[in-house]
């Protein structure tokens, strides 16, 4: 099985990807150093801006 090196663009981790990855295909593509957002920073970033939509507790 194929495998890539690639950085987060959010956190600036290594991971090695794999084939069956849903991002394989773009990342084998790019020409220089292939970077994408890893799930824990996908995950993250979503849960902030549900967090921002919920509207505010009265007090």
């Amino acid at each position: 099985m194929k495998s890539l090196s690639a950085r987060c663009l959010l956190c600036g981790k290594n991971y090695d990807v794999e084939e069956d990855h849903k991002d394989f295909q773009k990342l084998s593509k790019q020409e220089k150093a292939p970077t994408f957002i890893c799930d824990y920073c996908s995950n993250k970033v979503r849960h902030e801006s549900d967090d921002k939509r919920k509207e505010k507790k009265p007090m």
